[in-house]
This record gives structure tokens, sequence and C-alpha cells, in this order.
């Protein structure tokens, strides 16, 4: 019976199914039914024209892909929806209904227990964990794991806001203010890698270039 109205209700469709989610948790917050119900209201408008911009946009590139493969003799079989495509697919998918109340238990865990100081309130962008969830139960075939990829991805994200808010207020200047983004944290990794790399790039650079002039200041020294 409940696998029936959880598949029913993931039929729906996410322009229909994500509304109703958003409205539920906008009310367990405190939010008034009809400011809640404004919310999910407009995540679906958002939905239907995320959908539209997707449709258009395949019926008037993809002829174009198309011919460019053949005239140039590519073989392209991948093709790149990027967010405005992955996220409909993400909330369809069956990990949608489990993923934002398991993320927002992750949250809350971590922050009674000590373990990170973010509280993440962007609701939508749990879809990154969703994916990360979908992918684990399409490719095990095993929901259960799905949920764990899900767990894993939330706790990652969250310990990486923490450990970058520093560098978000000294860049940005926005004090308090975290970015546990679930595909966009990680990059916080790069860039102190990146940095690092730079900052010896620059020295040695530097370095080299005074040795050269060094050099060429006792050839001529010498010379004369």
């Amino acid at each position: 019976m409940l696998n029936e109205i959880i598949r029913y209700v993931l039929d729906l469709g996410p322009t229909v199914m994500l509304p109703i989610v958003i409205m539920i948790f906008s009310m367990a917050f405190g939010m008034k039914l009809g400011d809640a119900f404004k919310s999910g209201l407009h995540i679906g408008i958002g939905f239907v024209g995320i959908g539209l911009v997707i449709g258009l946009m395949l019926e008037s590139i993809g002829p174009a892909a198309q011919e460019m493969t053949a005239n140039f003799g590519i073989e392209l079989s991948v093709v790149d929806l990027g967010w405005p495509g992955t996220a409909p697919i993400t909330w369809a998918s069956e990990m949608a209904l489990i993923a934002i109340p398991i993320a927002i238990a992750v949250n809350i865990l971590m922050l009674v227990s000590k373990m990170t100081r973010v509280v993440n309130v962007d609701i939508w962008n749990i879809w990154h964990m969703t994916f990360t969830g979908a992918m684990v139960h399409m490719a095990t075939d095993s929901y259960m794991l799905g949920i764990v990829g899900v767990i894993v991805h939330a706790a990652f994200a969250y310990k990486l806001g923490d450990w970058f808010a520093r560098d978000t207020k000294n860049y940005f200047g926005l004090d308090g203010i975290a970015v546990p983004h679930g595909t966009s944290a990680y990059c916080g990794l790069l860039r102190s890698w990146l940095t690092q790399l730079l900052k010896r790039s620059l020295v040695f650079a530097i370095s080299t270039s005074l040795l050269m002039a060094f050099r060429k200041n006792s050839v001529h020294s010498v010379s004369r």
C-alpha cells in the first residue's frame, strides 16, 4: 500500500510533487498555510518554466547539433543536460521523497553533536544529494545504499561549508555565511590547492627572473 502511494506521488512528476513537499516543510517550520502554498506554487511555476526552456532549447539546438555531428563526422552519445535538466530528473526519482527529510535530519544530528555549525536552509539544492543517492540506487539496485549516498553527500557538504566559511567571509565580506552547496563546496579544496600552486609558481617565476637578471648583469660586468 505504501509503495503504491509513493509511486502515485512520484508519477505526478516533480512539477506537482516538489511543490507539495516544499509546502509541507514550510508549514513544519512555522509558515502560515497561505505563505506555504505560495512557496510551493512558485516552485511549481519555476519547474514549468524550466521545462519550457529545456524543450525550446532541445528543439532549436538539437537539429543544429545533429547537423554539426554529421558534417564533422563526430559521434556523440552523451548529452550534458546541466542542472536545469538534471534537477527535474532527480526530483522525479524514487529517492526524492525521502532525500529532503534525510538531509535535514543529518544536518540536525550534526548540529546537536557539534559536528557542524552550518544550518542548511537551501532546501532546493538538496537535489544534489538526492542525485547522488539516485545514482547509487541505480548502480547497486539497493534503496538503502541510495539513502547512505544521500547521508554521506550531505555530511560532506555541511563539513565543507564549515571549513570554508572563513574564506566566504574574507573574500565576499559575508560574516556567518557558509556555502554547503552539494556540487560546488568541494571547489574550496581545489581553491586551496590551486592557491598554493600559484603562490609557488609565482615565487618560482620571480626567483627565476631575478636569477636571470643577476646572471646577465654578472656577464656584462665580467666582459667589461
